[in-house]
């Protein structure tokens, strides 16, 4: 599934815990595709693989 800027998603976490955040950045093309998402709690900034994304909100 792709994911466009300004998605709000449910994702997987490095640190394995469910986070929700906005995908700020796209990089790559499938299935390499990764997304920089900003965590809604912490305001911090991740790269995500898009396997590590649950859904769309």
């Amino acid at each position: 599934m792709q994911y466009n800027k300004g998605d709000r998603v449910e994702y997987q976490g490095q640190d394995n815990q469910q986070h929700m955040g906005q995908v700020k950045r796209i990089q790559g093309q499938p299935p390499q595709t990764r997304y920089t998402i900003q965590d809604e709690s912490t305001q911090a900034e991740e790269q995500v693989e898009e396997q590590k994304i649950e859904r769309r909100l």
